[in-house]
């Protein structure tokens, strides 16, 4: 005979997946390469989640706690996808000078005062872009700036690697946004 109080685990969980899911795939998609990661990344985490759910107290939300997993899980991701790619990178001294300021043939382009990121299109290009980068590279980026609670060392680096990194990054989505949306290289 079923425990009355597994019906009842079930029947709250089915909830939370038909009132949550949507919330979390959306979550997921602004920050994984493709529709297909961002679904296996949701239902990880509502994996984990109906594993813990015993642990769930009530303290928050139960969209509070799902979207903290969710957010664990994207990291996850993340660390994995990064210590899969350790490669040596390129160096970027000839764009710097010696106190860090741009070199004269290295500045880069006037973009002009436009409000870029309000525009669809202009996401588009800078999305292809990002995922045009190195895996690694991607996953520097993302952390940094969508999921900034990541410490560089939670993915096996020094920060002085990261920034690095994130540096070098930064230069080549600066190629990409100059060549394929401003028409500047």
């Amino acid at each position: 005979m079923a425990d009355p109080g597994t019906s009842s685990k079930q029947s709250t969980f089915t909830e939370w997946v038909e009132q949550y899911s949507a919330d979390m795939y959306a979550y997921a998609l602004r920050r994984m390469p493709d529709e297909s990661l961002a679904e296996d990344v949701v239902q990880t985490t509502f994996m984990a989640a109906l594993k813990s759910f015993d642990t769930f107290k009530g303290d928050s939300s139960p969209k509070t706690w799902l979207m903290s997993i969710l957010k664990n899980k994207i990291m996850d991701h993340y660390r994995s996808a990064y210590r899969r790619n350790e490669t040596s990178l390129d160096t970027t001294e000839t764009m710097f000078n010696a106190d860090g300021t741009w070199k004269e043939t290295a500045m880069p382009a006037d973009w002009g005062d436009m409000n870029v990121l309000d525009n669809t299109q202009f996401r588009a290009v800078f999305y292809e872009c990002l995922e045009n980068l190195p895996e690694h590279w991607n996953a520097a980026v993302k952390i940094k700036y969508l999921e900034s609670a990541m410490d560089p060392e939670d993915l096996g680096l020094s920060k002085a690697n990261y920034w690095k990194i994130l540096e070098r990054a930064r230069k080549q989505l600066r190629t990409c946004l100059e060549m394929n949306w401003f028409n500047v290289a």
